[in-house]
C-alpha cells in the first residue's frame, strides 16, 4: 500500500491541497463550484441554523440570504455599568454646592450593543490574516461562540476530507506552508503560526510540519531540473509578499538534489492583493459614495469613518441604524452631490458590500490581460461605471509596490547576492500577475529570466514533495 505525503497551503484568498503516493504528485479538486476546481476560496458561511459552508458554495450563500435584504438592529443593554469619567466644565448653577455631593458615588455609563436581530448567517474571509491579531479570540455566532483556531478548521476539514478521499484513507500527517511572516511583529508570527497549527490539529491532522510557502514554490519548479542554479521565487497572495532566495546542484535523481540545496534567504511582507484592493475602493469609489461631498448649511466635510466601513464590508450592517440612515438623508437634502450620498445610503440599506468589492478584484484581475477597464455596479439608486486604466493603477498601488520591491532587496542581502546573480525568477501567486509587478520584476531581473508558475497550486505542491523528501 501506497505511503501517502500531503501538502497544505491555507491561503488568505484561496486554499489548496496535493499529495504524493511516492511516485507523482497530485493536485486535489476542492470546489466543485468554482472555476479552478483545484483551488478552494478561503470563505466561511455559518447559517443561523448553524449549517457551515466553505468555499465558492459560503459566497454564494451569502449573496443569496444577504444581498437586497432589509436589515434590522437592535440597541441592547449588556448589563454591565462602566465607572464614567466628565471631562467637560464643572456644574456652575447656582444650586450646585460640591459640599452636599457624596464623594462614594459615582457615576457610570451603561454598556449597549447593537446587534442585527434577524441575520440569516455571518461571512468570514481572510482569516488567515486575522491569526496575527493577539486581541481577536473569537466571535459569537448566534449564540455559539467560535475562537478563530476553530473557524478556521472548518475550513481545513473541508480540505482534510478531500484529502482523506483522495488516499482512500485518514490521512494525519501533513506539511503546512506558511508565510514569512504573517507580521512584521515577531509575536505576532509566533502566535499566528501556533493558531493555525491548532486548527489543523482541530481538524484531525494530528502531525503538522511547517514549511515557508515560497520555498515550497521553488521546490516545485527545482525537481525538474537536475542543473545547478540559483532560483528565487516571488509568492504574492491575498495577505502577503514572500520572496525566497534557494540554491540548487545538478545531482541526479530529485533526493540528492534535494539534500544540496540550501535556501540562501527568505523575506516578506505582510502586503498583497487585498491591500491593492483597498488602494482602488478608496482611489476610485469612495468619490462615487460622497466622500468629497459638503452638507448641511455650512457645507462641511462627510465624515470618513462611514467610508471606512465600505473597506471592511462584512461590518457594513452596522450603519444600517434608524439614526444614520435619517442623519444620511437629511445630509443628501443639502449636499452638493445627493446622487452619492444617495449611492452610499443605498450601498448601506441593502448590504451591497461584498458584490462591490467582488467587482473592484474582478476588475483588477482584467488589467491582468487589458490596458483599460471599467468597475460597473449597477444597483438600484447606484451606477458606478468607472474606468481603471493599467497606468492609472500602477500609480494607486506605487505604495504597496514599493514594500514589495524592498522585500526583494532585502531578500538579495540577507543571501549576498546581486539582481544578476539570479539565474531565474519564479512567480505565484494571484497578484503576482498584476503587470505593474511584472515589469518591477522585469525591470530588476530581465523579461527572459521570469518564470511563471501555477498561480494557486505550485506551493501545495512543493509542500507535498517536501513532505515525502524532507
Amino acid at each position: 500500500m501506497a505511503e501517502w505525503h500531503c501538502g497544505i497551503d491555507f491561503g488568505t484568498s484561496n486554499s489548496s491541497a496535493a499529495i504524493s503516493d511516492g511516485q507523482q504528485v497530485r493536485v486535489l479538486p476542492l470546489d466543485p463550484l468554482n472555476d479552478n476546481l483545484t483551488s478552494l476560496p478561503s470563505l466561511l458561511y455559518i447559517t443561523s441554523e448553524g449549517e457551515a459552508k466553505v468555499g465558492r458554495s459560503a459566497a454564494l450563500a451569502f449573496i443569496e440570504r444577504n444581498i437586497d435584504r432589509e436589515i434590522l438592529l437592535r440597541e441592547v443593554d449588556l448589563g454591565i455599568n462602566i465607572e464614567g469619567y466628565v471631562g467637560a466644565e464643572p456644574d456652575k448653577s447656582e444650586s450646585y454646592n460640591p459640599s452636599l455631593v457624596d464623594p462614594e458615588v459615582r457615576e457610570a455609563v451603561r454598556v449597549r450593543a447593537t446587534m442585527e436581530v434577524n441575520s440569516p448567517g455571518r461571512l468570514f474571509q481572510s482569516l488567515k490574516t486575522l491569526l496575527r491579531h493577539r486581541g481577536f479570540q473569537g466571535t459569537d455566532v448566534f449564540g455559539t461562540h467560535y475562537q478563530i483556531e476553530e473557524l478556521v478548521s472548518i475550513i481545513l476539514k473541508h480540505i482534510k476530507g478531500a484529502v482523506d478521499e483522495a488516499a482512500g484513507k485518514p490521512i494525519t500527517r501533513a506539511v503546512f506552508g506558511r508565510p514569512v511572516r504573517f507580521s512584521e511583529w515577531e509575536i505576532e508570527n509566533e502566535a499566528a503560526e501556533k493558531r493555525l497549527q491548532l486548527a489543523a490539529n482541530l481538524a484531525g491532522f494530528e502531525e503538522v510540519t511547517f514549511f515557508y510557502e515560497p520555498v515550497g514554490a521553488c521546490v516545485e519548479y527545482a525537481i525538474e531540473s537536475n542543473s545547478k542554479q540559483r532560483l528565487m521565487v516571488v509568492d504574492i497572495g491575498g495577505g502577503t509578499c514572500d520572496v525566497c532566495i534557494m540554491e540548487f546542484g545538478g545531482a541526479g535523481n530529485v533526493r540528492e538534489r534535494l539534500s544540496e540545496s540550501r535556501i540562501l534567504s527568505v523575506s516578506g511582507v505582510p502586503v498583497a492583493g487585498d491591500a491593492i484592493d483597498r488602494e482602488i475602493i478608496k482611489s476610485k469609489l469612495f468619490p462615487k459614495f460622497g466622500s468629497r461631498c459638503r452638507y448641511g448649511p455650512s457645507q462641511l466635510p462627510m465624515p470618513q469613518y462611514i467610508f471606512r466601513h465600505i473597506l471592511d464590508w462584512q461590518n457594513l450592517y452596522k450603519l444600517n441604524t434608524e439614526d444614520t440612515i435619517h442623519w444620511l438623508l437629511a445630509a443628501e437634502a443639502s449636499s452638493d452631490d445627493p446622487q452619492a450620498l444617495r449611492a452610499l445610503r443605498c450601498l448601506i440599506q441593502r448590504n451591497y458590500g461584498y458584490p462591490l468589492a467582488r467587482e473592484v478584484e474582478a476588475a483588477k484581475r482584467r488589467l491582468s490581460d487589458d490596458t483599460e477597464t471599467y468597475i460597473n455596479f449597477e444597483k438600484e439608486g447606484i451606477a458606478v461605471n468607472e474606468l481603471l486604466e493599467r497606468i492609472e493603477f500602477a500609480h494607486i498601488i506605487e505604495d504597496n509596490l514599493e514594500k514589495m520591491l524592498k522585500s526583494i532587496e532585502e531578500a538579495e542581502k540577507l543571501a549576498g547576492i546581486t539582481p544578476r546573480d539570479i539565474d531565474l525568477v519564479l512567480t505565484t501567486g494571484g497578484t503576482s500577475l498584476i503587470p505593474a509587478i511584472r515589469d518591477m520584476l522585469a525591470n530588476r531581473y530581465g523579461e527572459e529570466r521570469i518564470r511563471r508558475r501555477d498561480t494557486f497550486t505550485s506551493v501545495a505542491t512543493g509542500l507535498a514533495i517536501v513532505a515525502r523528501y524532507l
